[in-house]
């Protein structure tokens, strides 16, 4: 009978480094990082690696199983090992995020989690992608007291007023723009009625493409064209200055913006909708 053990693994230890994709090397240098490995006779055979969001809060990065040794309980062993490291840190809760494309048979890293103890998947958010060219412009006249602006050139009035709300913390987190990075002055967009803001539109550019972070519209002035309006001249802005290829994506954690992503953003032969999910682990 062979000898397993769990070990710490970290930026050095290069028995463990082939089971990391390189997106993830970064993390081990972090302090808030935690990351397991198990050795079976003196081989490493997988590794499982969280991240600290907050103080007490952890995120389930990444789990793997070398091939040759699945389907024994491997990975049911290294999670009940890496939950027990951060319990020791004091964790209050770890929660794994993810899309079925992520999962290397999905039955199975569905069954670690579960075996572990996490609770039961539930849906979060939707995400859409799909090419730039293939969203069709939104051409809606606009009624006089309407005016849509850049973020760039939008009135200082209207610029402090949207300065007001993120200090009064009345914003949700997709509409903070601080925080986020690589946010497009020139996409993104402020609309105002009679002078007043009315919504905003955060869109953030990526080496690979654009990310619609997020659109809001203040609670005074939903129902009417503050959306249409946000969004049609984001849209004329990215064509202007991207090229129809751009990828473009977002994800819908609404009843609302669901119904809007899968109206502009299911077109053409490209086009993408994956559901996300959640499960999480309390101490």
């Amino acid at each position: 009978m062979g000898q397993l053990n769990l070990c710490t693994v970290g930026p050095q230890d290069t028995a463990f480094l082939q089971y990391i994709p390189a997106c993830f090397h970064p993390l081990l240098d972090q302090e808030g990082t935690v990351c397991v490995g198990a050795v079976y006779n003196g081989a490493s055979c997988g590794v499982a690696l969280a991240e600290r969001y907050t103080w007490g809060k952890y995120y389930l990065r990444y789990i793997f199983v070398d091939p040759k040794a699945r389907l024994c309980g491997l990975g049911t062993y290294l999670l009940r090992g890496l939950l027990g490291r951060l319990q020791g840190k004091g964790a209050k809760w770890v929660k794994a995020v993810y899309d079925p494309s992520m999962l290397e048979g999905e039955r199975q890293i569905l069954g670690i989690l579960e075996r572990a103890g996490l609770s039961q998947p539930e849906p979060i958010s939707t995400n859409f992608s799909t090419r730039l060219g293939d969203i069709p412009e939104l051409d809606i006249p606009l009624p006089p007291s309407m005016a849509v602006y850049s973020a760039a050139d939008a009135p200082p009035e209207v610029q402090e007023a949207y300065i007001d709300l993120l200090e009064g913390k009345d914003l949700p987190a997709y509409a903070d723009v601080r925080g986020m990075e690589g946010v497009s002055a020139e996409l993104c967009s402020f609309c105002a009625v009679e002078g007043k803001l009315s919504g905003i539109f955060l869109i953030g550019r990526k080496a690979d493409g654009i990310c619609l972070e997020g659109l809001y519209v203040l609670p005074a002035f939903r129902g009417g064209r503050t959306a249409v309006a946000l969004i049609s001249r984001s849209i004329r802005a990215g064509k202007a200055i991207l090229p129809p290829e751009t990828e473009v994506w977002t994800s819908a954690i609404s009843r609302e913006s669901f119904s809007l992503c899968d109206k502009l953003l299911r077109l053409g032969s490209r086009a993408k909708k994956e559901t996300e999910f959640s499960c999480i682990y309390q101490f």
